[in-house]
């Protein structure tokens, strides 16, 4: 067994954003506490944001460490600490940080050179890790932060550009284990980015996502037998890593949030809870329709907003809304920070209004809450397919047109009719939503029965470890 050979020397390289910095971080966790020794390569900023919990491992007596790379803040013009996508607001901003992660590339790779590790797992989103791995002949997995259905989405899309001759949709995408259509069109600046992505994947040993086995169910298989790459379930990473009922404890003795003094006074599954992330950026004319369309819907809501400070509410919201929903007792809104994972874990949410981001998706799919779908930008087009189509654990509400940019209000919005119709679809009482819900239940289940012990996700660490070491057994032999 690989966990007790001895251990090896693994580095990692997270790329400048939450949605892949935080389960890469959480993956290196879990290959540490396998008797490994790793090592996370990042920027001084990006580093603070889990030096903490690092040193939480290394008191457990895990061997991880982190090693600090210079960010080029000067070479791309930004301001120095400006180091994740987290702290931009705008494209120009988001473009440099990307850029920064090609400037890198030359420290990185004189690291390697001078301290080689047996396994090299950058981020998917650093395309040249492909020709450094091969010059310096050192074994490289590349890390995906999505699901591998978002992956075949992409090239089955890129396989087939007829089917998107027309000028309107629906889009029906061939050659996938499901029947599923886009009912817009893939821009093609994200065509472009994505098709770079997979191209990186070229010359590695498999892929590593943070997914589990039966999420990807049809797609794994369909993917390897396309590549011939393995690909390794290794998540949720954040189920992986946690201890749930530490967890409660610690945060019951704490001050409780206003939105779970509020939601423990509503009926089960009767509160739809909506958020966009702190990244995506809606528009104050779809935000107006937003609040239209859950207001129509006769149904209760916790919303959080993220707006600039500032910004008036008569500018995106109908004109006494915000007093009307109160007297009513009909919602919360609240600008600002949510403890989103105890909001979903709540008894009396019964739907989220998402806009699809992957950690979202699986924090939902972790809690068992059906979603109602309505995606922003990226690889939340293909999300929203996973969760409506294959699993049917949601509701589709869809998006107007496609955007590569969470930092780019859309020109055209989603109508107050098709989110208010998302909505009592998913919760009504005579609607869909009783099947959706037992289906989201059952997903849950198989979520969390992932990351126990005998379960795929763990097994499939077992087995990436042992993997790691059969990479290097064929260097030893050659030595002796």
């Amino acid at each position: 067994m690989g966990t007790e050979s001895k251990p090896l020397k693994i580095y990692m390289l997270p790329f400048f954003a939450q949605g892949h910095l935080i389960p890469l971080v959480n993956l290196a966790r879990l290959v540490a506490s396998k008797n490994q020794q790793v090592t996370i390569i990042t920027t001084p900023s990006n580093a603070q944001l889990f030096d903490k919990i690092i040193e939480e491992e290394k008191a457990a007596g895990h061997h991880i460490r982190v090693h600090i790379i210079n960010f080029p803040a000067t070479q791309v013009g930004l301001p120095i600490g400006v180091e994740n996508l987290f702290a931009a607001s705008d494209n120009q901003t988001a473009g440099k940080i990307s850029m920064a992660a090609h400037v890198i590339k030359p420290e990185i790779e004189n690291f390697l050179k001078q301290n080689p590790p047996h396994v090299f797992i950058p981020d998917i989103m650093f395309t040249w890790s492909e020709s450094t791995a091969k010059d310096l002949q050192i074994p490289r997995l590349v890390f995906n932060p999505i699901s591998i259905f978002d992956v075949c989405m992409i090239q089955a899309i890129q396989s087939h550009p007829e089917a998107f001759v027309s000028d309107s949709g629906p889009y029906q995408i061939p050659g996938l284990p499901h029947p599923l259509t886009l009912p817009i069109k893939p821009s093609p600046g994200f065509a472009r980015l994505t098709e770079a992505l997979i191209k990186a994947e070229n010359g590695s040993h498999g892929v590593i996502v943070n997914s589990f086995a039966e999420l990807d169910e049809g797609y794994t298989e369909y993917y390897e037998n396309l590549t011939g790459r393995k690909v390794w379930h290794v998540g949720p990473t954040s189920l992986m890593v946690e201890n749930t009922k530490e967890k409660v404890i610690n945060i019951s003795n704490e001050k409780k949030h206003e939105s779970l003094t509020w939601l423990d006074a509503q009926e089960p599954n009767s509160v739809v809870y909506i958020s966009f992330g702190s990244l995506c950026s809606l528009s104050n004319e779809q935000l107006m329709e937003l609040a239209i369309g859950i207001e129509n819907s006769n149904h209760k809501f916790l919303w959080v907003v993220h707006r600039k400070e500032g910004e008036d509410d008569d500018n995106w919201l109908p004109k006494g809304f915000e007093q009307k929903m109160k007297e009513k007792k009909r919602g919360m809104l609240i600008k600002g920070w949510v403890p989103q994972a105890l909001i979903l874990d709540h008894p009396s949410i019964g739907g989220f209004l998402t806009h699809c981001g992957w950690n979202a998706t699986v924090e939902a799919i972790s809690s068992g809450v059906p979603m109602i779908t309505m995606p922003g930008f990226g690889d939340q087009y293909y999300n929203e397919k996973l969760v409506t189509e294959v699993h049917r654990i949601g509701v589709e509400v869809g998006a107007a047109e496609w955007s590569i940019s969470p930092y780019d209000a859309k020109k055209t919005v989603v109508s107050a009719e098709k989110i208010e119709k998302g909505v009592k679809s998913l919760m009504d009482s005579d609607g869909e939503g009783g099947e959706i819900r037992k289906r989201a239940k059952e997903m849950k289940a198989k979520a969390w029965k992932a990351v126990q012990e005998g379960g795929s996700s763990q097994n499939c660490l077992t087995k990436l470890v042992d993997y790691f070491q059969s990479l290097v057994v064929p260097k030893s032999v050659e030595l002796s």
